[in-house]
């Protein structure tokens, strides 16, 4: 075997192991299923792009309420990109719910973003959110709202945004909770 064979298998090892390829996008549309109030699962209704900081994008709480990213402005974010099939995104959202939780007093938010696609993206992410006790909200994407973040092409994929609504950075691949922490917390003081 030689070097430049190992070299290739080391690197693909790596990308395996820190992150997904995004799956390709299927054409059709998804429908919604009505579901039990307190729902903290969503579709992407609107997408508006903007220069110099986050998209701004908007969807429906469980009581019917048009909620727009722009009411987190104030606060730190982490916009978390996932999917339910990508084995490192499961492996950090322990992570991430234990975070939201440990992190709100000093205003700090986090809100996930599905990947997902098909028909029954809405109701697969609905379980899963349920089954993996995902606190936060989480937002289900479209093509609009990937395309405003730079074209989401592995997952998971997490953008840090500071209080005036700017991304400050952004991280591809699996990260620690001590990652995240240390990385919102210098954002927070």
């Amino acid at each position: 075997m030689g070097i430049r064979s190992i070299i290739f298998l080391l690197a693909a090892l790596f990308m395996l192991s820190s992150g997904c390829m995004k799956k390709a996008e299927e054409d059709q549309p998804r429908q919604e299923k009505v579901s039990p109030l307190h729902s903290n699962v969503a579709e992407v209704l609107d997408v508006t792009k903007r220069p110099d900081v986050v998209p701004n994008f908007t969807w429906k709480d469980s009581a019917g309420k048009i909620i727009d990213f722009d009411s987190f402005k104030g606060k730190v974010t982490l916009i978390n990109f996932w999917a339910t099939w990508c084995g490192p995104c499961k492996r950090e959202l322990p992570d991430l719910v234990a975070l939201s939780t440990e992190l709100a007093p000093r205003n700090i938010k986090i809100l996930g973003v599905s990947t997902d696609r098909g028909t029954n993206a809405v109701e697969d992410v609905r379980t899963f959110v349920k089954e993996h006790g995902l606190t936060y909200q989480n937002v289900i994407a479209n093509a609009d709202l990937e395309e405003a973040f730079g074209n989401i092409r592995a997952i998971p994929t997490s953008f840090l945004i500071d209080a005036q609504g700017k991304i400050t950075q952004t991280i591809v691949g699996l990260r620690s909770k001590e990652f995240y922490a240390q990385a919102m917390l210098a954002l927070a003081n």
